[in-house]
Formats: structure tokens, sequence, C-alpha cells
């Protein structure tokens, strides 16, 4: 087969997935997406008690693209895998990293986004902060995390690990010196070190790839809701959508 062919088969059956329904759910479906809530600017709790943050957005973006009626709950970041296998949310958008580990536990969609770690630290103190450096340094780091997992990867060189329940709590530690570095997704960091409280923190070191980038999480067997998510994040990429929510956060493509 002549490769112009072969090409305008693969755009043509992509037009096709993209232009048919993106469920075989019925109309009447509820879905339940739980979200950390505290990741901000990803997800957070908003001034009128209601959620934002990019992952809230695309997730109403999603249900939109599905036709599905969807609520959107906080759920603590060590919750989300137990409450979606127990049946208490149908789906997890929570800026989840897709690991080797994570997939023994839930199904993931495509990435929806990829981003590496990389630590941030006062202006100035000029830390090195490659394994072989860091003993000795108080690292601030989310509890049960990609950058967690970086790190106890490395725990046998002697830093001084703060793991904390919630990434806000890691930043707080950092920003009152109660640690030297702070390590978890650099949009993340790259966020904090644009508000009052952070604009005295910069980069330090080489951004880190460890995964497979950013995914949706389903129960394993869940293929109907894991191929309508499929179909729905390529349909809001492009339709615009997507640029349109990446532009709210960010001054660059986090894909």
């Amino acid at each position: 087969m002549r490769p112009w062919i072969v090409r305008a088969a693969l755009v043509l059956a992509t037009l096709l997935a993209v232009a048919a329904p993106l469920r075989a759910m019925a109309a009447a479906d509820r879905l339940i997406i739980g979200t950390e809530g505290d990741y901000a600017p990803f997800s957070y709790v908003q001034a009128d008690g209601s959620l934002g943050g990019f992952d809230v957005d695309m997730a109403e973006a999603l249900c939109a693209a599905m036709q599905a009626t969807c609520e959107i709950v906080a759920v603590p970041w060590g919750d989300l895998i137990p409450a979606l296998n127990d049946r208490r949310i149908d789906a997890i958008i929570a800026s989840m990293s897709i690991t080797e580990e994570r997939k023994q536990l839930v199904a993931f969609t495509n990435r929806y986004y990829r981003t590496p770690m990389q630590f941030i630290a006062r202006k100035g103190s000029r830390i090195d902060v490659s394994p072989e450096h860091l003993r000795g340094k108080r690292v601030a780091v989310e509890a049960d995390t990609t950058a967690h997992k970086y790190l106890l990867g490395h725990g046998e060189i002697g830093m001084d690990m703060r793991v904390f329940a919630t990434q806000s709590e890691a930043n707080r530690a950092l920003m009152r010196g109660e640690a030297d570095l702070l390590i978890a997704d650099s949009l993340v960091m790259w966020a904090l070190t644009k508000t009052p409280e952070g604009a005295h923190f910069e980069f330090v070191g080489a951004p880190i790839y460890a995964d497979e980038g950013i995914g949706i999480a389903v129960r394993h067997g869940d293929e109907t809701l894991l191929q309508a998510l499929n179909r729905a994040i390529l349909r809001v990429r492009m339709d615009g959508t997507y640029d349109r929510i990446n532009a709210k956060y960010f001054p660059f493509s986090i894909y």
C-alpha cells in the first residue's frame, strides 16, 4: 500500500473516532470524579468553597464531551486509589503519574499532560541536588507521590526527608525554613514561585523525568469508561478546549 494511502487512512480513522459518540453509556449515567483539592494550580478549594484548578476544569470538559453528568469531589491523596477500587468514586483526575506500580492497582487512560519533577530552594542557596550531594539536606515532599518514590530510591545517602500528608504542608515547611529543599511536579513548583510567599524561591537542578505522564485512573475492567475518556481527551485537544484550559493556568503548553 502506498505511504500516502496509509497516512490518509490513519487520519480518517482518527477523525471518525473523535466524531463518533464518546461513550456507550446511558444518558442518565452519573460519574463521581475524585480529585485532591490541595494541589494548586491543578486542584484547590476556592473562596466560595467550590473546587477549581486545571484538573477540575479538565474533568468538567471531559464530562461535557462524554455527555455525562459528573460530580467532582475532593479526596485526600492517599485515599484516592482505595476510593476508586471501593467504588466510592468512578475515576481519578488528580495529576496522577502513570507508573508501573500504580498500573497494578488501576487502569490509566492516555496521558493528558506530562511534566517533570524539580527541586526548589531559597534564592541564592546554590544547593547541589545531585543524589550524592543530598546527604544531610532537609528535603520536603508530599507522601506517596512520584517525588516521594524518587527520594526513597536515594534514601540510603542520608538525607533528612520531611514527608507531609499534603502538598500545602510540604510547601509551608520550606517557607518556614523547616526544609532546605522541596521537590514536586515542576508545574506545581513553578506556580508556587509566582505567589508572594514563594517569590523568594527558585528552581535548582535539572528537571527529573520519572513516569509516563499524567493520566486518568479508572478501575481495572472498566473498559467502556476508559475508552470514553480516551476519546474525550482526544476531542478536547482537537476542538481547542484543552488549549483554552491550559492558557488559563500556564503561559506554555503542558501537554
